[in-house]
């Protein structure tokens, strides 16, 4: 039988300068159609509650984390709203369901992974995305509490935003460095969800895994993390 919160938990894994407004333009008096028109927003004014935005999904995100390491994807909305620090009713001006906060939490998650991730070197960038996953808090809480939601989060699913998010991500990092295989990172990837690791075994790891990636057509060897890092 499907369990909702673990079927959803996959089918979800930092705030931009506010832009100056755009000074008004006196417009002509000859021009009633334009002088009646609706009031528009100045693009600071918009940017300044994005921001606002961002910062308290960002929050909300953060008190979601900290609820299912503690009680696993069977949270109530509540217990996030109060792990964030935000009324229950702003909770529910972002998400309106336990699924979508799941959701989105593991999208945030992998996100900051892509993102911690997308200048290294690859070898780097592989080791680094391994430990990260392995010393995870959420990854953590789960294991102890709910493993099965683990279980579901390590299958790779094309159809999920998250497994999307990440193999994007690792498919631009093996091209820009003439390698395919992604599917084969995103599987070692996620095998640390349930078997977490040390980095000198991680390290040892990534240079057989990178040494076996094959070359993508008319590619010049890349040449070894190791020896430019």
């Amino acid at each position: 039988m499907s369990n909702p919160p673990i079927d959803t938990l996959f089918r979800h894994t930092t705030g931009a300068d506010a832009i100056r407004p755009v000074p008004a333009v006196r417009r002509p008096a000859e021009e009633p159609s334009i002088a009646s028109a609706a009031p528009v927003r100045t693009t600071g004014t918009r940017t300044r509650a994005g921001n606002a935005m961002s910062r308290t999904r960002t929050a909300l995100l953060t008190g979601a984390a900290q609820a299912v390491t503690t009680s696993g994807t069977r949270i109530a909305m509540a217990q996030v709203a109060i792990a964030a620090g935000v009324a229950k009713a702003t909770l529910y001006n972002h998400f309106r369901t336990r699924e979508a906060v799941l959701s989105a939490l593991v999208v945030h998650q992998v996100g900051a992974l892509v993102e911690a991730a997308a200048d290294k070197p690859l070898e780097r960038a592989l080791a680094d995305t391994a430990i990260s996953i392995s010393r995870n808090p959420v990854r953590q809480g789960l294991a102890a509490v709910e493993p099965a939601a683990l279980a579901r989060l390590g299958r790779i699913d094309d159809t999920c935003e998250a497994w999307q998010l990440a193999k994007s991500a690792v498919s631009a990092h093996l091209a820009h460095n003439g390698r395919g295989g992604a599917d084969t990172v995103l599987r070692w990837l996620g095998s640390f969800l349930l078997s977490p690791s040390t980095p000198d075994a991680i390290a040892a790891d990534v240079v057989i895994l990178v040494a076996g990636l094959p070359a993508l057509p008319d590619a010049a060897p890349a040449p070894s993390d190791a020896r430019s890092a």
